[in-house]
């Protein structure tokens, strides 16, 4: 009786696991959710304001990431992202290079060498420094032009977001030409559906979509974007990308999460994690559906040392402090579901989550 009690309860926890979405099979895509700078004070007070209704905190698999960079305790989003994307620490203000300047292939560049699609979606320019550390390779973040001529390579198929204004010819104050090229051009000979509104990047039916919807960086929730692009780029991402039988990675940043922690804004921080977390949704259910997809959401940093004081829990209400307006060196949480999920239990540095992503999507190939 006590062998098939075990084996019983053995059953009952894979079957389990299996049902949340947390098995140990091997995903055929991967959504990569970035909430910049986001802690889990951040989530917490989401929580709170949502009344508990969100998605990714219900993630069956959880953990924590420690975030330093190879030169400073707390990172920046370059350095923090470069780690994420490329499993390699760098100095903080690099993109996807080694602190010796050497170039460290990215989590896109990879899926493409594989014949997987790829897609970058963000509520921040383009060229801003977690985008661009999963398309770029440039020893300072602030070489915004230089970023986004590496999008014209080709390593996201589909992207949106700001930035606009670095695809283009620039002027000076005295009108002498910055750029004599022009990025957009260059995407348009690659094959690239050029669209400068949300409406027409979803209503493009082409499988190369660039969407370059803002001038610079995109508004923030309380300066009226759109409540549903996040969520709708996405979808879109998704579908396009989803064509493709041998997978795809998508990554999608809650950008201005980061912003609010600078700002010191309890209230900015709420609603533009509710904001990431209405494009996890979407995520969320295509994968259900299609069962071959993991789900990971995560943070570069922490921004603003956050604390929770006081809230209430029926009046959806929280009241936060912020230590300072920088980044701080704490560790940020993990959220995982579907295939492959388990692997983000615990506490992890972020280099080991690009090697559980890379493990899991490349089985059978061994990273130089």
């Amino acid at each position: 009786m006590k062998i098939l009690s075990r084996i019983s309860f053995f059953l009952l926890i894979v079957l389990t696991l299996s049902a949340a979405g947390s098995d140990r099979r091997k995903p055929v895509n991967l959504i990569l959710f970035i909430g910049d700078g986001m802690g889990v004070s951040h989530v917490y007070a989401a929580m709170t304001v949502s009344g508990n209704s969100m998605t990714f905190p219900a993630f069956p698999v959880t953990g924590f990431s420690r975030t330093h960079s190879a030169n400073n305790y707390s990172t920046d989003s370059a350095a923090g992202g470069t780690a994420l994307a490329t499993g390699e620490k760098t100095n903080n203000r690099m993109i996807s290079m080694r602190p010796d300047s050497t170039v460290l292939v990215t989590l896109l560049e990879h899926a493409r060498a594989a014949g997987k699609s790829t897609g970058i979606v963000c509520t921040s320019s383009l060229t801003d420094a977690t985008p661009a550390v999963f398309t770029a390779h440039v020893p300072l973040r602030y070489d915004y032009r230089s970023i986004a001529d590496w999008y014209a390579s080709g390593a996201a198929e589909v992207f949106i977001g700001g930035g606009r204004k670095y695809f283009e010819p620039g002027v000076d104050s005295a009108g002498t030409v910055q750029r004599s090229e022009n990025v957009v051009l260059k995407l348009e000979r690659a094959g690239y559906d050029v669209t400068y509104d949300l409406e027409s990047f979803v209503a493009s039916r082409s499988g190369r979509i660039a969407g370059l919807v803002a001038d610079n960086d995109m508004p923030r929730m309380f300066e009226g974007r759109d409540p549903q692009y996040l969520a709708r780029a996405t979808a879109k991402a998704i579908e396009v990308l989803s064509r493709n039988p041998r997978g795809f990675v998508l990554m999608v940043e809650g950008s201005e999460i980061d912003d609010a922690g600078h700002n010191n804004s309890t209230s900015m921080v709420t609603n533009e994690i509710l904001d990431l977390d209405r494009a996890v949704a979407v995520a969320r259910k295509f994968a259900a559906d299609n069962g071959k997809t993991l789900i990971v959401v995560t943070a570069d940093h922490e921004t603003g040392g956050m604390s929770i004081i006081e809230g209430n829990l029926e009046k959806k209400e929280v009241d936060a402090a912020f230590s300072f307006e920088g980044h701080s060196g704490v560790m940020v949480p993990v959220f995982a579901y579907g295939p492959g999920a388990i692997e983000f239990t615990g506490i992890q540095d972020n280099t080991e989550i690009f090697h559980d992503m890379y493990r899991l999507l490349f089985p059978d190939k061994k990273r130089k």
